[in-house]
């Protein structure tokens, strides 16, 4: 062999090695987890990371859907606000969430005759609850802002977080408020819907739905999921925890 001939052979056969050592080297990506809010756990990290997974929203999906039916993974219940997609936070494609939305996610009858539906007859193992930064209801019940139209009803729903926090954490004041009340309205809209819905308690207790509480944030598309009451019976999961005394 030719020394220039054989020096590049030595050098492919070089190159192949090196590729295929750098595959094994290479750090092998998590996998999907299996249950629900460990999915939509991971789905958040992609989305954070702008490492998004294509959705299922081909024609194959579509006609499964419509033939078979829906068995969403969650359900969620989010604020109206364009900026919290559900299915786009979460990366999740065609028939995985139940989605519930109104500004400030409160929990209305009729909103909770959505989620006992999704429950009952779609057999959803999961509840979850999400809020989001620089949320305008929670602001204008903070501030107590006086509003027109239907929309004092809305803040209704949060000024009883207001008015406990003002009573057991008189200290905080603006900003660090807000974002209390945010957290701690989370919690109370779960709690809502565990207490005014005898479906989801039912579920609940025979151990066939969960609940899961977080905040989003606008800004670094992350989530703060929230520690919940113990009577909830919470799954814990591996994100941090923020506790709300």
């Amino acid at each position: 062999m030719k020394p220039i001939v054989k020096t590049l052979a030595v050098g492919l056969i070089a190159a192949g090695v090196g590729v295929v050592g750098g595959r094994m080297l290479a750090p092998k990506p998590d996998p999907i987890p299996a249950e629900p809010l460990g999915k939509l756990q991971y789905g958040n990290a992609q989305f954070a990371k702008g490492k998004l997974i294509s959705p299922s929203v081909d024609e194959m999906t579509r006609y499964k859907l419509e033939s078979d039916g829906s068995e969403p993974l969650a359900i969620v219940v989010a604020c109206s606000d364009s900026r919290v997609p559900p299915e786009l936070i979460f990366n999740q494609g065609l028939g995985d969430l139940f989605v519930v939305r109104t500004v400030g996610h409160v929990v209305s009858p009729e909103n909770l005759a959505s989620i006992e539906y999704a429950v009952e007859h779609l057999k959803a193992p999961l509840i979850v609850v999400l809020g989001h930064t620089h949320c305008s209801v929670v602001k204008a019940a903070v501030s107590d802002t006086s509003l027109e139209g239907r929309l004092p009803k809305l803040v209704a729903h949060v000024k009883p977080v207001v008015r406990r926090l003002h009573t057991t954490h008189p200290h905080l004041k603006g900003d660090a408020l807000i974002e209390r009340v945010t957290r701690e309205h989370v919690i109370n809209s779960i709690q809502t819907i565990f207490q005014r819905s005898e479906i989801v308690r039912k579920y609940h207790q025979k151990g066939k739905l969960e609940f899961a509480g977080g905040v989003y944030d606008l800004r670094a598309g992350t989530i703060e999921w929230l520690k919940l009451p113990e009577e909830l019976g919470a799954k814990r999961s591996e994100e941090k925890k923020v506790e709300v005394h």
